[in-house]
């Protein structure tokens, strides 16, 4: 089961201060260590080269290109939130690379590439016309350059959750806005093929997370239990490689490069 969301409504919501920056705070929350292990994935399989120009496009709090700033390159990251881009400005500062980290408001449309590397995090699941937004993407890529990305799989059991979560909503709650959505791995192949892209590698990051930002579960043994078992399984693996279980995480971290097309 796929949600449509809305072309116009979403991204106003996203864009509205007040919003996505009151409940979307990764590095703190109880599941911190979800998310450090996206992180993880990127540096144990891209080798980052201080030279690169990398494009961070949905910032949000800036974790993922203050990272790559971090590491000498010289990142261009935007955002349609001004209360994010705000946040992510002074995180840099507090990161000391405020001068490789560079914020502005919009998106890929704006910036000016060609880069190394452009990463979409955390974006896919709101992303109303994914393919428009890939396009834009692949279109400031350097040809042999690669793209970054996590989504939401529906094969999950996370992915699995959080659609149960919005059959009911929308049962009970018809007038209330769906923000998000997940994607099954054929969805995100296509998508990318459109796209002007190519699978490289996939990677998944909390196969036994039920609980990840969605609020499925309030305060109580059930929140507490299911932060047990993402716990267990991240100090075991914190994100698998092989194909079943890389398509099975709460989240995925894919790599794709850009298709190379033949010259008309």
């Amino acid at each position: 089961m796929t949600e449509r969301l809305d072309p116009e409504k979403v991204p106003e919501y996203f864009r509205d201060p007040g919003t996505v920056e009151g409940w979307w705070d990764p590095d703190t929350g109880p599941l911190s260590f979800h998310y450090d292990a996206e992180v993880c994935v990127l540096d144990d399989h891209l080798d980052v080269e201080a030279s690169w120009k990398v494009l961070d496009v949905g910032t949000g709090r800036g974790r993922f290109g203050i990272h790559m700033a971090k590491q000498g390159c010289e990142v261009t990251a935007v955002d349609i939130n001004p209360d994010m881009i705000e946040v992510a400005e002074e995180a840099a500062r507090r990161g000391g690379v405020e001068d490789r980290f560079k914020v502005r408001e919009g998106d890929a449309n704006l910036a000016e590439g060609p880069f190394d590397l452009v990463m979409c995090m955390e974006l896919f699941d709101h992303l109303p016309q994914l393919e428009r937004a890939l396009s834009s993407m692949h279109s400031v890529l350097k040809p042999g350059g690669q793209f970054v990305f996590t989504y939401v799989p529906g094969e999950s059991l996370y992915g699995r959750a959080g659609n149960l979560y919005r059959l009911f909503r929308r049962r009970f709650r018809p007038a209330e806005m769906m923000i998000s959505r997940t994607y099954s791995f054929k969805e995100v192949e296509a998508s990318l093929r459109s796209g002007g892209f190519e699978w490289d590698r996939y990677f998944g990051v909390g196969v036994l997370c039920l609980n990840a930002q969605t609020r499925l579960f309030r305060d109580g043994w059930l929140s507490r239990a299911t932060l047990g078992l993402a716990r267990m399984e991240a100090r075991r693996w914190p994100y698998h490689e092989s194909p079943w279980l890389g398509r099975r995480g709460a989240h995925v971290v894919g790599v794709a490069r850009p298709v190379t097309r033949p010259t008309e």
